[in-house]
C-alpha cells in the first residue's frame, strides 16, 4: 500500500473501522485515544493495527500526535503481519521494541484504571461515613443511597499478575539489550514477540473497556450522592470558617504593621527609617506604579537605595539571633514590607510560603538571604561585579583608583562581613533588577500590582528549581561537565584528561519577576568551580524555559572561558567559533537554502545582532523541540549542536530512525567509540601497575556511558 504522510490531527482509524491495514509508524507519533480520559502515545517503530485480529473492528481512534510518516501493509492475517516484519529487517528490532513499549502501556493502563476503579469505591464508602456524620452535626436525617452502600470494589484483572505480563516487564526492562543481541539476530525473534505481544493485547484490551465501564456507570450511579454530600459538607465548612474568622482568622496570625516590625529588627537609623516609610506610603497612593516620569523615578531610587540598607542591617542581626519574625523572613525571601502594599491575599500566601519554605537538602539552590549566609561562613566565594571583577579584583580596582590604602585592602581581604556586604550591593542589587524584568519601573519591594499570574503558580521553591534544570540535563547531559586533567606522580603519568560534572548554584532573588540570569560561568580562574545562576522566587514564566535559556547562556559563556581569546578561531573548532562562523558567512554556505538564510538573516535582526543571543534562541529549540524528533533548525544549526551539545543516550536512541539525526549519531558513535577504546587501553595500562583505579577514571568511564 506504500508509504504515507499523516498531518498532526488527523484520524488514521475511528474507533469501530474494520481491521484491514497494518501501518509501522517510520517518523512522529499517534494517540490511541478511547476517551479524553482515556488514552496512549506511541511512537516510532510501532505497528499500528497489529493488536488486533484482521477483519475486527479498531477498539479506539487513532489520531496523529504530530507530523507523521507512515509505510503501511495489507493485512487479511498473520502471514501479511510476518510478511510486513520480513520486508522491513533493518527496522525490525525497533518494531519489536515499538510492540512491547505500546503492550507495557496497555498494562500500565489497565492497572491504573483498576487502582482508579478501586480508589474511587473506596473513597465512596469513606465519604458516605463522612455524609452521615455531617448530617449528625446539622440534626438532619441522611438519605438513603444504595448505589453507594451497594458498590463494590472491581476484582485485580488476573493478567496483570500473569507470566505473560511479567514476560512483557522484563522485555521492556532489558529492551536495550535485546535489541542489541537477541532481535537482530534473526527475523524469527522479532515476527514471534510481536506475535505474542499481539495475543496479549487482545486479551487485555476487553478488560481496559470493562474497568472503564464500571468506573463510568459508578461516577453515574453515585452522582446524587456526591451533590448531596459536598452541599451539606459546604455548610459545615462555612461554619467553621466564620469561627475560624472570628478567633482571628483561624491558626494563621494576622500580619500587621509589618514594616514596623522589620525596621524595628534591623534596627535601622530613624531617619531612613522614617523616609522609607513616607515612600512606601507615598509609593501605594500612586495610581500608575510604573509610571515613567522624573517624580515617579526618584521615588523607586529613594525606596531602592533604602531596602538595601535595611536588608544589610536586617541581615548582620539575623546572625546574632535565631529567633525570625514572620515578617522578616517574608522580607528576606520575598522582599515584602507591608501588607497593605502586598494586599491581604498575597500577605496571606507569603506567609504560608515562608512558614513552609523547604532548603535544598544539597545546598545548590538557595534564597539570596541563605546565599548571603553561605558568603559570611566563607563556604563560597562572592559572586564578581558587573564589571567581571571577583572580591580580589574588586579590591585591587578599589586601590588603583584611590578609594582605600593598600593595608584596608589587605585587611578586608579575608573579611567575611565585608564579602557579605559587597554581594550584597553588587551582585544582589543587579541581579534583582535583572530578574525582575523590568528596569525602569523596579523596585525591589513587593507590591500587588506587580503581580501578573496568581502566587500559587508562580513560586520557584527549590524542588521545582532543581526539577526544571535536571530536565535540561537530562536532554543536555554534558551541559555541566568541563574538561580538566589529574596527574598520578606514582603511576610516571603526568596528564590525564577527563570531564568532570561542577553543578551551578542558582540564586534565588527576592521579587516578583520573569527572567533568569547566568550571573558568571566559574568563580575565580578555576574552571573547575560552580557557576552561578539567578532567578526570581516568585517566577512569572515558565520555569522550564527559563532555565533552558540561562542553560544556552551557559553553554556559550563557558565554551568562552575555555576557549579564550580563540573563542571565534575557526582554525581551533569550539561551539562559539563554529557558530560565529556559521553566523557571520551564512550567505555563502551552500548547506542553506535561500529559504534558510533568510531565516538567519531574521533571526540575526531579532536579536540586535547579537551571535549568543541567536545560539540561545536556537538552543532553547534544540532542547524543547528538536530532542524529540520535531524539526525547527536548520541543517548547519543542528549539526553544530549535536556535536557540541550532544543528546543523552535515551534521546540518542529515540532519534536513531530520524534521517535529520541518524548520520550525526552514527558520526558521534564512532568518535565516542575511539575515546572509549582510548580509554579502555589507559585502564588496562593502569591495572597492570595498580589494583585499584584512580577517582578521576571511573568518573570518566562512567561519563562515557552517557
Amino acid at each position: 500500500m506504500g508509504k504515507r504522510d499523516i498531518s498532526k490531527g488527523q484520524i488514521l482509524h475511528h474507533k469501530g473501522d474494520t481491521v484491514e491495514s497494518v501501518a509501522i509508524i517510520l517518523r512522529g507519533s499517534f494517540t490511541i485515544r478511547h476517551s479524553d480520559e482515556l488514552a496512549l502515545t506511541v511512537g516510532n517503530g510501532t505497528i499500528l493495527g497489529a493488536f488486533h485480529e484482521s477483519g475486527s473492528v479498531y477498539d479506539y481512534d487513532y489520531v496523529a500526535a504530530e507530523d507523521s510518516t507512515l509505510f503501511e501493509y495489507e493485512y487479511n492475517g498473520e502471514e501479511d503481519l510476518a510478511a510486513a516484519i520480513k520486508a522491513t529487517p533493518t527496522i525490525a528490532p525497533v518494531m519489536v521494541s515499538g510492540s512491547i513499549k505500546k503492550l507495557n502501556k496497555l498494562l500500565d493502563t489497565l492497572e491504573a484504571l483498576y487502582e482508579k476503579g478501586r480508589n474511587l469505591c473506596l473513597d465512596m464508602k469513606a465519604n458516605y461515613t463522612d455524609y452521615r456524620d455531617v448530617c449528625s452535626k446539622l440534626m438532619l436525617m441522611p438519605n438513603q443511597y444504595e448505589a453507594v452502600t451497594s458498590l463494590e470494589p472491581p476484582e485485580r484483572p488476573e493478567i496483570l499478575t500473569s507470566w505473560q505480563a511479567s514476560l512483557c516487564r522484563t522485555c521492556l526492562e532489558k529492551d536495550e539489550l535485546l535489541r542489541k543481541e537477541c532481535y537482530p539476530a534473526d527475523i524469527n525473534f522479532c515476527i514471534g514477540t510481536i506475535m505474542l505481544a499481539s495475543s496479549l493485547a487482545q486479551a487485555i484490551q476487553p478488560q481496559i473497556d470493562q474497568m472503564d465501564d464500571f468506573i463510568h456507570q459508578a461516577t453515574e450511579a453515585t452522582h446524587d450522592f456526591l451533590t448531596e454530600y459536598h452541599t451539606q459538607k459546604a455548610k459545615v465548612d462555612e461554619a467553621k470558617r466564620r469561627e475560624a474568622m472570628e478567633a482571628g482568622s483561624g491558626n494563621l496570625p494576622q500580619i500587621k504593621n509589618a514594616l514596623n516590625t522589620i525596621l524595628a529588627y534591623a534596627g535601622i537609623d530613624r531617619e531612613t527609617g522614617d523616609a522609607f516609610t513616607r515612600d512606601i506610603k507615598k509609593f501605594m497612593k500612586c495610581p500608575d506604579k510604573t509610571e515613567k516620569s522624573d517624580e515617579m523615578r526618584r521615588l523607586r531610587m529613594g525606596i531602592t537605595q533604602a531596602f538595601y540598607k535595611i536588608y544589610e542591617a536586617a541581615f548582620f542581626k539575623s546572625l546574632e539571633t535565631s529567633d525570625l519574625p514572620a515578617e522578616v523572613k517574608m522580607f528576606f525571601l520575598f522582599g515584602f514590607v507591608d501588607e497593605e502594599l502586598a494586599g491581604a491575599d498575597n500577605t496571606a500566601l507569603l506567609y504560608k510560603y515562608a512558614l513552609l519554605w523547604e532548603d535544598d537538602p544539597n545546598g545548590r539552590v538557595l534564597p539570596a538571604y541563605d546565599w548571603l549566609k553561605k558568603i559570611y561562613c566563607g563556604e563560597v566565594p562572592p559572586s564578581k561585579d558587573e564589571f567581571e571583577n571577583d572580591w580580589p579584583d574588586h579590591l585591587k580596582e578599589e586601590v588603583r583608583q584611590g578609594a582605600m590604602k593598600q593595608a584596608q585592602a589587605d585587611e578586608l581581604l579575608n573579611d567575611r562581613k565585608a564579602m557579605a556586604s559587597f554581594e550584597l550591593n553588587n551582585m544582589m542589587t543587579s541581579a534583582n533588577k535583572m530578574t525582575y524584568g523590568s528596569i525602569f519601573s523596579f523596585i525591589p519591594a513587593f507590591y500587588a500590582e506587580a503581580v501578573t499570574r496568581p502566587l500559587e503558580n508562580c513560586l520557584a521553591s527549590t524542588e521545582r528549581v532543581t526539577k526544571a534544570l535536571d530536565r535540561v540535563r537530562s536532554i543536555d547531559y554534558s551541559c555541566f561537565y568541563r574538561p580538566t586533567f589529574a596527574t598520578y606522580p606514582e603511576l610516571k603519568i603526568n596528564r590525564f584528561e577527563y570531564d568532570l560534572e561542577v553543578l551551578p548554584y542558582i540564586v534565588l532573588m527576592p521579587n516578583f519577576g520573569s527572567r533568569g540570569v547566568m550571573w558568571q560561568e566559574i568563580e575565580g580562574r578555576k574552571r573547575t568551580t560552580p557557576s552561578h545562576l539567578v532567578v526570581s522566587i516568585l517566577h512569572s514564566e515558565d520555569l522550564d524555559d527559563t532555565m533552558v535559556k540561562m542553560c544556552a547562556q551557559f553553554r556559550w559563556e563557558m565554551c568562552k572561558r575555555i576557549q579564550g581569546v580563540h573563542y571565534s578561531d575557526i582554525s581551533e573548532p569550539s561551539l562559539t567559533a563554529e557558530y560565529c562562523n556559521y553566523l557571520q558567512f551564512y550567505k555563502k554556505n551552500s548547506s542553506l537554502s535561500a529559504d534558510m538564510k533568510e531565516k538567519v538573516k531574521a533571526a540575526l535582526k531579532r536579536n540586535g545582532n547579537n551571535y549568543r543571543n541567536v545560539f540561545s534562541a536556537e538552543y532553547e529549540l534544540y532542547i524543547k523541540n528538536e530532542s524529540e524528533g520535531l524539526p525547527r533548525l536548520n541543517k548547519v544549526a543542528r549539526e553544530i549542536l549535536f556535536k557540541y551539545c550532544t543528546l543523552s543516550k535515551q534521546y540518542r536512541d529515540n532519534l536513531n530512525i530520524n534521517p535529520q539525526y541518524k548520520p550525526l549519531i552514527e558520526r558521534w558513535t564512532v568518535l565516542h567509540g575511539e575515546r572509549k577504546r582510548t580509554l579502555d587501553l589507559f585502564t588496562r595500562k593502569i591495572l597492570t601497575m595498580t589494583d585499584k583505579l584512580p577517582e578521576e577514571v571511573c568518573m570518566q568511564t562512567e561519563f562515557l556511558k552517557l
